[in-house]
């Protein structure tokens, strides 16, 4: 049996800002709850008197940021109403996410696995595929990936299995994102091949309504994009990254809608990066390019440019600052990070662009190493470093601020630093080889740089010789992104 919440469990508490007026509410609801408390319910002017106003409650206590409280009102409605089917329903689907808004995993999990059973049982299939869901989020929240994954495919099976009626339209929408989410938790278990096959069935519904919903088709071909690129099966990485601008360049060109303009400026600007990972690099920088153009046309038709499109820019502006360096213009690269920072630092605020502003940053850094200009791009590169949150940020603005370090003749500071870069990306490598294979051979020839530079021939043999049989091996897989790489760490491999 719940505790019920009396009156006196709310005056200690302190609600956030919320509207309508919480107190006023409970001031004026409490006193009808605690009166029909007291009485049978046949006495009640109706049948739900006392659950109405209970979920009044509830909802305001949710609006003061007080689950703890609307959760033991929640289960107190559902006491009352076991028995009345409907009801039930609404109070364990309420239960369910308090729980999970709560963060109890363990305890969301049971109500979810109990609305599922109830709602199946009830011929209420998509409460009870929605229920089902949230088994599969809660389990991956506590670890359980491979059980996620498991009952994720049972929910792709299950909505096979109850086709849209004329009631419910949504069901092959959903069948579409329940294609999705089983692919997502297939490839957090790393079974990347078995996930290509369930985003394929998603794309190929979201290719029928590509006139209405081109993100939605977008969204999902740059996933694949990105499996197919893990996979090592680069044709099919550009095709569906190529189908995928194209859906949202029609839809753009076609309406016109503002807010499409700053889409296609998005959409651009990764496949820019896309392009990057394929080793097409004239092509990425010509999408990086466009990218930066769509964004100024959007600034421009812009009422009142906000701080969140000023910041697409300057992201935009970095990206394509980066593909310009990988072309070797390195005069030009230093102007977009320079026209990225300038726009970060006048125009976004501070929070919200500072990730930001750390690339832009530290990618200044390395077109100044380029130009030759090492303290400056030791000192951008310290405060790429200083600006970044996220652990990978940093080991890379590390890793350019030691070779910077090395070049201008602080050879200690360069070796600590690079030291720490190498240990880190050599530890995500093992985890990840895709992602962080490539970064662990770089950092590698540069780490042999820095000792050669150091006059310690040995351990730059050592790094040098790891960077190029680490580079070989990303080469025989995707020769026009790595063979730059790996000549340049054979040029460093001929110094030694």
């Amino acid at each position: 049996m719940t505790e019920p919440v009396r009156r006196e469990d709310t005056w200690h508490r302190t609600a956030r800002d919320c509207y309508p007026d919480p107190y006023r509410i409970m001031r004026i609801q409490f006193p009808i709850v605690e009166e029909l408390r007291g009485t049978p319910r046949e006495t009640w002017p109706q049948p739900d008197s006392l659950p109405t106003a209970l979920g009044y409650l509830a909802e305001t206590f949710e609006d003061c940021g007080w689950d703890d409280l609307a959760l033991r009102v929640h289960q107190e409605i559902l006491e009352l109403q076991r028995g009345r089917p409907e009801q039930t329903l609404r109070a364990l689907t309420a239960i369910r996410g308090n729980l999970v808004r709560q963060e109890l995993h363990e305890e969301a999990m049971r109500a979810a696995h109990e609305e599922y059973e109830f709602a199946k049982q009830r011929g209420k299939h998509e409460v009870a595929h929605t229920a089902k869901y949230w088994v599969t989020n809660v389990l991956g929240k506590l670890g359980r990936h491979e059980e996620a994954a498991r009952i994720a495919r049972e929910s792709v099976a299950e909505r096979r299995e109850w086709p849209p009626s004329k009631k419910d339209r949504s069901a092959v929408y959903q069948l579409a994102h329940a294609h999705v989410e089983y692919a997502h938790r297939l490839m957090r278990i790393r079974s990347y091949e078995q996930a290509v096959a369930p985003l394929e069935e998603a794309a190929a519904f979201w290719r029928e309504r590509a006139w209405d919903d081109a993100a939605s088709l977008y969204t999902v071909l740059d996933e694949l994009c990105a499996l197919h690129l893990r996979l090592g099966n680069l044709d099919e990485a550009l095709r569906c990254h190529t189908e995928g601008v194209a859906a949202i360049r029609t839809r753009a060109e076609r309406r016109g809608e503002l807010e499409f303009l700053g889409h296609l400026g998005g959409v651009l600007n990764n496949h820019g990066n896309r392009l990057h990972a394929l080793g097409l690099d004239e092509e990425a920088l010509t999408a990086a390019q466009e990218s930066v153009e769509w964004y100024r046309k959007y600034a421009a038709k812009a009422p009142a440019p906000t701080g969140k499109l000023w910041l697409k820019l300057a992201i935009a502006l970095t990206s394509l600052g980066s593909r310009l360096d990988d072309v070797g213009r390195f005069d030009e690269a230093l102007d977009a990070n320079d026209e990225s920072i300038a726009l970060i630092t006048e125009r976004v605020d501070g929070a919200d662009g500072q990730a930001e502003l750390a690339r832009a940053w530290t990618n200044r850094a390395s077109a100044l190493i380029a130009l030759s200009s090492f303290t400056e791009a030791g000192e951008a590169a310290a405060k790429g470093l200083e600006l970044y949150h996220a652990a990978d940020g940093k080991a890379m603005a590390r890793n350019t601020f030691a070779l910077a370090s090395a070049h201008a003749g602080n050879h200690d500071v360069a070796l600590e630093a690079s030291l720490r870069s190498v240990a880190e990306y050599r530890e995500w490598s093992a985890d990840d080889a895709h992602e962080y294979g490539g970064l662990l051979a770089d950092a590698l020839t540069d780490h042999a740089l820095i000792r050669l530079l150091r006059s310690e021939r040995a351990e730059a043999e050592a790094a040098i010789t790891e960077s190029i049989a680490l580079h070989e091996t990303l080469v025989a897989a995707n020769p026009g992104r790595y063979q730059r790489e790996l000549d340049r760490a054979r040029a460093v491999a001929a110094r030694i």
